[in-house]
């Protein structure tokens, strides 16, 4: 089956311009050109804006549970783990394999118009679960949890893996100063004495960062993940996220895990905007925001040339926001899940309302029905069975809010 098709009569958010009344044509997965496809087209009138397909550049997918977790504020990261691992919460999810809990993070995401997730935890670990996900999991990488004495020892030393990293051209992801203890504020100084700050150095959290952390940090051109709703619920406090910003980092936002996170990355932008007006008593601009989950995550983890924006080349992952067409940016920053219209992952529909049956009947892939918010929906695979195998092994009619069928 010839698999080339177009989207047509859209305004389409690249994001880094906005095209009026166009058109996006797919082909072997990829973007071919920006013009109507003479193999198969459909038109999208109406209330819709196409975008790339999101990017959540920091959840930790094996703890993808609910409800959070935790009686903050906390100091550190530290005894906030001690809470999680005594909760009943954690008994529970305890109960479903590691590849529910993997299925549950993965659709979470996929729900909520991304495609692309960087999984923080040692390859051994998610290895053996994420090529049989939805939605593509980020596979090059270099670790470390974070640069402390609390360390969990991820990854074969700071040093190590950032040296790996830069030999490779891959991303060195780590935790840093998720805390105000000593231990803690010295992280950047951790980083600099094993030279582990550069541009392939990917930071998260960083609530702890002072004006001179946040200086070396641009100096170096590492770039940084900003998770607010984590931020807020453990700590009460997150980073000075526009010293940040105008120091001309690279910023990105993510959802970390449901155990202390936002339910999704739709309601941790939102969020984000709040907490950023409430410290700052301005607005964070919706493009900015936008950006913030698609071209600059992409430009972190180094996949910039092929994931993130569209354009000629690009793998074909879109997104199709219901909203107003005449505000792209503020749409998607407002959108709820029952405003993801359609998710397609190199060329092939994954999710998305019903309207777009027809282009979910091109492609063999096994779809089931389901509501979300009042609307029905498609979805790859059996999302019902997934949340029917969870509830029997919990042994009671189990409520997840990040998928609520």
């Amino acid at each position: 089956m010839n698999d080339e098709y177009s989207i047509s009569d859209i305004t389409i958010a690249t994001p880094h311009k906005v095209l009026k009344d166009a058109s996006i044509c797919i082909s072997e997965g990829r973007i071919k050109d920006f013009a109507r496809s003479k193999e198969r087209d459909y038109e999208v009138s109406g209330r819709y804006i196409l975008f790339p397909a999101l990017i959540n550049p920091h959840d930790h997918l094996f703890g993808t549970y609910h409800p959070k977790i935790g009686e903050g504020p906390y100091i550190c990261w530290l005894p906030w783990d001690y809470d999680l691992k005594q909760s009943e919460t954690y008994t529970e999810r305890n109960k479903n394999s590691p590849m529910d809990v993997y299925l549950f993070g993965a659709y979470k995401n996929l729900i909520s118009g991304v495609t692309t997730v960087h999984d923080h935890i040692p390859h051994e670990v998610n290895d053996k679960y994420i090529d049989k996900l939805p939605i593509r999991v980020i596979k090059e990488y270099t670790l470390a949890h974070e640069s402390s004495v609390y360390d969990l020892k991820w990854g074969d030393g700071i040093d190590v893996e950032h040296k790996r990293a830069v030999e490779k051209d891959l991303p060195f992801v780590t935790h840093i100063e998720e805390g105000f203890d000593e231990e803690s504020l010295g992280g950047i100084d951790t980083l600099e004495a094993y030279h582990a700050l550069s541009d392939h150095t990917v930071l998260i959290h960083g609530i702890g960062f002072s004006k001179k952390d946040i200086g070396i940090i641009a100096k170096r051109k590492a770039n940084f993940i900003w998770c607010p709703g984590s931020n807020m619920f453990m700590f009460n406090r997150t980073a000075k996220i526009k010293e940040i910003l105008e120091a001309g980092v690279n910023v990105s936002i993510g959802t970390d895990s449901p155990a202390t996170g936002e339910l999704n990355i739709l309601d941790e932008i939102r969020f984000g905007k709040k907490v950023y007006g409430d410290m700052y008593e301005e607005e964070l601009s919706d493009e900015l925001i936008v950006h913030m989950i698609t071209t600059h995550p992409a430009k972190a983890f180094r996949i910039e040339k092929e994931l993130g924006s569209l354009e000629k080349g690009k793998k074909g992952d879109l997104l199709i926001v219901s909203g107003d067409p005449k505000k792209p940016y503020r749409s998607l920053v407002n959108a709820e899940l029952k405003d993801i219209a359609l998710v397609v992952m190199e060329g092939k529909p994954l999710y998305g309302d019903v309207r777009f049956e027809e282009i979910f009947g091109n492609f063999k892939e096994e779809y089931t029905k389901v509501t979300i918010e009042g609307t029905e929906k498609y979805v790859v695979g059996d999302l019902n069975d997934i949340m029917a195998t969870m509830r029997k092994k919990v042994g009671f009619n189990k409520e997840l809010p990040f998928l609520p069928l």
